[in-house]
């Protein structure tokens, strides 16, 4: 963690360059795999290399104490964010899937004000509005059945689910960063799983070919357990909104990355959507001279 803070700036890169590929990335390991079975493979492994990783490093489960806070970050995290977004991905785009996403620092602006005493100013409330708006010029298409309607829902779902999770996780604030996210993770990857099997996804449609295998390890191991720890880690100590505005490049590095790995067209809406999602996140974040901004 000391690492993490201490180089925060970089490692805040890192995470967004993580974050910006993991959807081209997963969109490969997609096409070898049922979406909910994938997303619970992927939480499972994860869960379980960051458990190791806690019992090497001695940190004490206190299960007894911390039972509901990781409940809540099974329901918000996994079954929420990691399950929504798993299924966007597999009926969107991958950089369409990845801007409704990222609505999530949007969300996260509201429940900040009321959770976590993050006032909400003037400039903020016209930047969720602008932010809003973009989304809806993102999504537009989806109802000619130009983009699928049921995919845009998730998506915003995932983003609603990742948007309760980090203002949890700042609540909080937990001893044992490790333990908080691999047993939730364990778990609801399994419940994931299950969930694939009752709705009709088999583990027969898995094809175990070496491009499935790289994606299922990099969603693991580097786009669940390190990016969640930085992330985490970031959270603990930081203003929640402000950081999760940041992430505004992600959606940038993965629709670049979309065109480049996966040779997607980029439309016009993208662009003006996705304009003014990166403009709204900007006014969220721009501080506002203290003679002249008033709280909204």
């Amino acid at each position: 963690m000391n690492l993490v803070l201490r180089y925060h700036k970089t490692f805040l890169v890192i995470l967004i360059l993580i974050w910006g590929m993991g959807y081209p990335v997963m969109k490969v390991g997609l096409a070898y795999c049922p979406p909910l079975i994938f997303a619970g493979l992927r939480a499972m492994l994860g869960g379980l290399v960051l458990a190791m990783l806690a019992l090497r490093s001695g940190e004490a489960l206190n299960l007894q104490e911390n039972w509901r806070a990781m409940l809540a970050s099974l329901v918000f995290n996994v079954l929420l964010f990691f399950g929504s977004s798993a299924i966007a991905i597999k009926f969107l785009p991958s950089g369409i899937a990845s801007v409704l996403l990222y609505a999530q620092p949007i969300m996260v602006g509201v429940l900040a004000h009321f959770l976590l005493n993050e006032i909400l100013t003037q400039r903020k409330f016209i930047g969720l509005l602008v932010g809003f708006l973009g989304v809806a010029i993102i999504s537009y298409k989806g109802l000619t059945g130009d983009l699928s309607l049921y995919g845009i829902g998730m998506g915003l779902l995932s983003a609603l689910g990742w948007a309760f999770g980090t203002v949890f996780i700042k609540r909080k604030n937990p001893r044992s960063i490790y333990w908080f996210i691999s047993l939730p993770f364990l778990v609801g990857g399994l419940g994931l799983c299950l969930i694939g099997l009752a709705l009709g996804e088999h583990p027969s449609e898995i094809i175990w070919n070496m491009p499935f295998l790289i994606t299922l390890f990099w969603g693991s191991v580097i786009g669940l357990a390190t990016s969640w720890v930085i992330w985490f880690n970031l959270v603990k100590v930081g203003d929640a909104s402000t950081l999760s505005a940041n992430t505004f490049l992600v959606p940038v590095v993965s629709m670049a990355g979309g065109a480049v790995l996966l040779n997607e067209s980029v439309p016009l809406s993208l662009f003006v959507g996705g304009a003014l999602v990166i403009y709204s996140i900007y006014l969220v974040n721009r501080p506002a001279p203290a003679t002249t901004e008033t709280s909204k």
